[in-house]
């Protein structure tokens, strides 16, 4: 007989909680993105859900992270530089999206594919690294600044392009 293994869910600190729960609503963003395309919904819609979903929430969550977590880390650290550049990469992405520049299906597509890879990214290798590298005592302070400052992700964007007609 066969058996198959299922993936045991990641245990997150406590304190790195709230963040996981963003991750979690920017890989559904990624996935409403990639379902936009598959529908061939108008670049004008999916253009202004991006500028929505980054000044309601992904822009914060990147500056808390920033702010909250990379500051732990030496400035040296391999960890902490590829965060920092992969999120100046998202940015980007979101710049041209926002000016028009580069304005095709290829900007969103690649938009969802690294969102989505980062997102993956941090919880799978840099959120365990980070675990290891905090004190007890940072992690604390981290957890208290989320649960004075988080608030629940919302997404109330209209039209929904990205559900079936």
């Amino acid at each position: 007989m066969e058996t198959t293994t299922k993936k045991q869910p990641i245990k997150r600190d406590p304190n790195l909680v709230p963040l996981s729960r963003e991750h979690h609503f920017g890989l559904l963003f990624a996935w409403k993105i990639k379902q936009g395309l598959a529908k061939n919904a108008s670049l004008e819609t999916m253009r202004d859900y991006v500028l929505y979903f980054w000044e309601t929430g992904l822009q914060e969550h990147f500056l808390a992270e920033e702010d909250l977590l990379l500051n732990i880390l030496p400035a040296t650290d391999v960890q902490r530089y590829k965060i920092l550049r992969e999120h100046e990469t998202v940015r980007k992405l979101i710049d041209q999206i926002e000016a028009k520049t580069e304005f095709s299906e290829a900007v969103f597509e690649t938009l969802h594919t690294y969102l989505t890879d980062h997102i993956r990214y941090e919880e799978r290798t840099f959120f365990p690294y980070l675990e290891q590298q905090a004190s007890l005592e940072q992690l604390t302070k981290i957890g208290k600044h989320l649960a004075e400052e988080y608030a629940e992700p919302e997404d109330n964007f209209q039209p929904e392009f990205w559900v079936s007609k």
